[in-house]
């Protein structure tokens, strides 16, 4: 504050030689933004400088100082924390406005950059803030990379393309902005190294949001390197809370509490009591993920506190969610609910702005697009004028080398005129002074006069003759190289053709031949199951057979009660491995699904299973076509593996298998109405052999099923698939 005085006090003193001398700023210090007497101390400072500049003499020098003045205002009141947002804007357009009139362009895009950011961050007019910025970038075209603030327009766009989602765009403004920054030297070595931090970090949040984890996390690290090469503690402070707020999310405490501690040591030191709530509430969150509940109880109560007094609902939620994680773990219910409770409040207020900001983001991203659309109309408009211009100057060029060489031609024959004239006028000259030697000196100098007429008129033939052999050959050579060039163009496209022939031709034999293997493997699997089911037929039923046969040859009389019953369980669990035996065995390749299809296969499964089970199956196969082999072999494998389920766990009594056929998919459908399950929790080895069936046949399928509601697998087989072609839409 003292420092700002002396700065006062010395442009009093110097405004009488301002006519000599240019006054200086001081540059804003970021850490003291929330200081009002410090902000309050630049704008005096500000307003005295522009009022002394105002009264010097209109030069190129002066009306330079003039204009930084102007910025400067509106940088302090863009800065300071109160709401002086439009005094901002107004100091902003008036530097516009001035520069425009003095046709000053560095200094007419540094305002509009301050209007740019008056409409995106204060008013979120990202439309507006997207026309200006679509301004200035075409306004920085004439600036040279040193003092150019292309890097600023990219910046901007990088923020409007996050808007919108489109994040490939957006790290290309990013990127290109982080490459012209080192270039400026209009920027100090400080904030450009601050604003190089600002991009970086930027550019981690997007490889956030697109999961590159560790992406981020090197961006962030960078971003926090650079701000503490710097003296802005402020920017320090928030590149630790990004970094703790990284690892939290990431459910890694242990190693986000250092980075909360070392932030909360610049808060204390900047004396923002808001900022040290916001890392009180992380930090207890982190305590009570590490099992330190006691301390997380008090960062949270101390968090609260100052929510409460600065009405902070953003600190009040988390606080009061990390709160009631603390006392719940700590056995206090009454607590917990207490701050649950404040919870569920914050969070609906909190949930009513957040839909009123993400309904007012829809509107902006919809109006953005239709300001990009009229840019890339424009855009095409003025390139579709620039060919127009360029056409038409080849034309005019053209026409201007026929007219120059016709302007020669008629020189020439002008000359040869003048020629024949002087030869004329001089041979009449001669002739007259011979009319006094006689008649015969005169006819002899007709007949010479005569012989060089014709010489002449000879040598003026030969001279157009060879004129227009020469443009005949030319044309001639132009005619040829056009035939030439077009005999070139047909012999390209009929390479071209016939390369897409061979081409279709190759894919053609590649789709048959995997077809082949396709068709080979399912007879491989055919007969591998066929010889499974042999086998578990004739060597496991066969001993299965065995045991029961012994099992009923003893006298269960003579054992005791309690042996007696383990007989009798013996031999019925022989009797149901017997009886599983022989499903298994002739379900695994029924004769029916390889011979009339999987309708007859599954309906002799249901007559089966209705013979023998306490469930009751119904099919419903009416909209069942025939499939492709490897489709109704695996579809058969997943109602064997369904029906097996329902028997075994669903505690069910009644069963369907309906298929349904739609113009773009086939659907089946099995359901049961048993005691139901999460589907959260299907993850067993039987849900995972039907996934990876389904993934075979490029379909998917659903769970929908609650306790004592039953369960309902959908099967979704695409008609527009390869796989799923065969079926009829």
């Amino acid at each position: 504050m003292r420092s700002l005085m002396i700065w006062i006090v010395l442009v009093s003193l110097v405004e009488p030689c301002l006519a000599q001398t240019r006054p200086l700023l001081p540059d804003l210090n970021f850490d003291r933004q929330g200081d009002y007497q410090y902000m309050d101390s630049l704008r005096t400072l500000g307003h005295r400088y522009i009022r002394t500049t105002e009264r010097l003499p209109h030069t190129l020098h002066n009306d330079t100082i003039q204009l930084e003045g102007l910025r400067y205002m509106a940088i302090v009141f863009k800065q300071w924390r109160n709401d002086t947002s439009d005094s901002s804007l107004f100091y902003a357009t008036k530097l516009v406005h001035q520069a425009q009139i003095r046709r000053n362009t560095l200094y007419l895009v540094r305002g509009l950059m301050l209007e740019e950011y008056y409409y995106r961050v204060r008013k979120n007019d990202y439309p507006k803030a997207l026309q200006i910025n679509q301004r200035a970038s075409i306004l920085c075209s004439g600036l040279h990379k040193a003092n150019s603030p292309l890097w600023q327009v990219q910046m901007n766009m990088g923020g409007i393309h996050v808007l919108l989602r489109d994040y490939p765009r957006a790290l290309q403004s990013y990127q290109a902005s982080l490459a012209l920054l080192p270039q400026n030297t209009l920027v100090s070595k400080q904030n450009r190294k601050l604003l190089m931090a600002q991009v970086v970090m930027q550019i981690g949040d997007i490889y956030e949001r697109q999961q590159k984890f560790d992406a981020a996390r090197s961006q962030f690290e960078e971003s926090r390197r650079l701000n503490r090469e710097t003296t802005s503690l402020t920017n320090s402070i928030y590149a630790d809370d990004r970094l703790g707020d990284f690892y939290t999310t990431r459910h890694q405490p242990e190693k986000a509490i250092p980075y909360y501690q070392e932030s909360l040591v610049g808060w204390k030191q900047l004396n923002n009591p808001v900022g040290e709530a916001s890392v009180w509430a992380r930090l207890a969150e982190c305590y009570v993920q590490t099992g330190n509940v006691a301390l997380a109880i008090s960062y949270g109560e101390q968090a609260m506190d100052v929510a409460k007094r600065q009405d902070n609902l953003r600190i009040r939620q988390m606080a009061s969610q990390a709160l009631y994680h603390a006392y719940r773990a700590d056995k206090q219910p009454e607590k917990a609910l207490a701050q649950l409770e404040e919870f569920n409040v914050v969070r609906d207020s909190l949930t009513k702005q957040k839909r009123i900001d993400e309904t007012l983001a829809l509107q902006n991203e919809y109006a953005i697009r239709l300001v990009r659309e009229e840019a890339e109309k424009r855009q095409l408009i003025q390139h579709q004028e620039l060919m127009d211009v360029r056409r038409q100057s080849e034309i005019a060029r053209l026409r201007a080398e026929a007219e120059r060489e016709q302007i020669a031609g008629e020189n020439r024959m002008n000359q040869l005129r003048q020629r024949i004239e002087t030869e004329r006028l001089r041979a009449d000259s001669q002739r007259s002074r011979l009319e006094q030697r006689g008649r015969i000196e005169s006819l002899s100098h007709t007949i010479e006069q005569a012989s060089l007429m014709r010489l002449f008129l000879v040598c003026m033939l030969a001279m157009l003759l060879i004129f227009f052999a020469v443009y005949y050959r030319k044309s001639r050579l132009i005619a040829h190289q056009k035939q030439e060039i077009e005999g070139l163009n047909r012999g390209l496209e009929g390479k071209v053709t016939e390369r897409t022939a061979e081409l279709k031709l190759a894919n053609d034999q590649l789709r048959a031949k995997n077809r082949e293997i396709e068709d080979a493997l399912l007879r491989g699997q055919t007969l591998e199951r066929k010889r499974m089911a042999a086998d578990l037929h004739d060597s496991l039923g066969g001993l299965l057979a065995a045991i029961k046969v012994s099992l009923s040859a003893l006298n269960p009389t003579q054992l005791p009660e309690r042996e007696q019953q383990i007989y009798r369980n013996l031999l019925g669990m022989t009797k149901e491995a017997f009886a599983e035996v022989r499903y298994l065995s002739h379900n695994l390749q029924p004769d029916e699904l390889e011979k009339q299809g999987l309708s007859e296969a599954l309906a002799r499964l249901v007559n089966k299973l209705n013979a023998s089970q306490q469930v009751a199956f119904q099919l419903d196969n009416e909209q069942l076509p025939r499939l492709d082999k490897a489709i109704e072999f695996n579809l058969y494998s997943i109602c064997i593996e369904l029906c097996s389920n329902i028997l075994r766990h669903s505690e069910a009594t009644e069963a369907d298998i309906i298929f349904r056929r739609f113009p773009t998919e086939l659907n089946m459908i099995v359901k049961d109405n048993g005691c139901g399950m999460d589907p959260a929790d299907a993850t067993g080895m039987g849900l995972r052999n039907i996934q990876a069936r389904m993934d075979a046949i490029r379909g998917r399928y659903e769970v929908h099923s609650g306790e004592n509601e039953g369960t309902t697998f959908i099967f979704i087989l695409p008609a527009s698939s390869d796989v799923a072609s065969s079926f009829p839409v």
